[in-house]
């Protein structure tokens, strides 16, 4: 039996409509009808009760559902396991990153790798830790950086490097009142104005949860997708913002000119963020993405080294 046949039965059993269902895998009706009509053919059996608004799975349409959907993902399985192993043969490491990822250096380390492996293809995806997740679990990046408060939630066998670490600020205009301060509470910022990156990203959800915890919700004025844009309106007088240190510095050449264009205060207790290198066993790494991780695992060595020997 066509597969095409068992997604196209599991969208209809969903959508409870010919049409709506039709529109949803962008193809005609009557086509749909056929299709599903050939299924019931060749299982023997009907599929859907049919009526003039709707439709609705018989007995038979019900027991087959639950397996439908164990067909579907196998078949997503099998050809994501095939797609990389043919990437692998051909020398390609997908790569999945958090937004900031020149700040943190990551690209430095990505062209670092290139020239030490010419012939290898790299595929970056950047993405919100939610998202990252679900590209390792489904095969679809070989390794990704990210926040270790989200990698403890998850269910699947990782295997990480400490990558850098990181501690929230406070990003104030020149001319605020607290702008001269060095470190502050964030008990003395529960009636200030907030400027915050958007909903669900691990630097949104580590301030909000740090405000909880000493009693307050920040009050937020604006959502933002890019870190620039809360830096722009910080130096604008829109209200202040909890980023993270990292996130404050230029990727272009690492500072800001003498006069920054917005004040930065320390948050005392210090509150500290993890990126870590994270990736499936080695047992299941392609070769080059296996090549990848030593070399940040190399890399990370040299840098620690530099710096005890100062």
């Amino acid at each position: 039996m066509n597969l095409n046949y068992f997604r196209e039965f599991i969208v209809l059993a969903d959508c409870a409509n010919y049409q709506e269902a039709a529109d949803r895998l962008f193809m005609g009706q009557s086509t749909l009808s056929k299709h599903i009509m050939t299924m019931e053919k060749e299982l023997g059996i009907s599929l859907f009760e049919r009526s003039s608004r709707k439709v609705t799975l018989t007995n038979f349409g019900k027991l087959l559902l639950p397996y439908a959907k164990i067909i579907m993902q196998a078949e997503s399985d099998y050809t994501t396991e095939i797609e990389n192993e043919i990437e692998s043969l051909r020398g390609r490491v997908t790569i999945g990153t958090i937004a900031t990822t020149a700040k943190y250096g990551i690209t430095n380390v990505i062209s670092g790798f290139k020239k030490r492996y010419p012939d290898s293809m790299i595929r970056l995806f950047e993405g919100d830790p939610d998202d990252l997740i679900t590209q390792l679990k489904s095969r679809k990046c070989d390794v990704i950086f990210a926040h270790m408060p989200e990698v403890n939630q998850w269910t699947i066998d990782f295997e990480s490097i400490h990558y850098c670490d990181d501690s929230l600020v406070c990003i104030l205009p020149r001319e605020h009142p607290l702008a001269n301060e060095k470190t502050l509470r964030l008990e003395q910022l529960r009636d200030e104005t907030f400027i915050a990156l958007a909903e669900n990203s691990t630097v949104h959800n580590l301030i909000m949860d740090t405000c909880h915890r000493v009693g307050f919700s920040p009050k937020i004025a604006f959502l933002c997708h890019r870190v620039d844009s809360v830096l722009d309106l910080v130096t604008k007088g829109m209200g202040i913002a909890l980023l993270t240190e990292i996130m404050t510095v230029r990727p272009e050449d690492g500072n800001f000119p003498n006069q920054v264009p917005f004040a930065i205060a320390n948050i005392s207790p210090s509150v500290s963020v993890s990126v870590d290198l994270c990736y499936r066993k080695s047992d299941q790494l392609s070769s080059i993405a296996q090549k990848f991780v030593d070399y940040v695992m190399e890399t990370v060595e040299a840098y620690d080294s530099e710096k005890e020997s100062e």
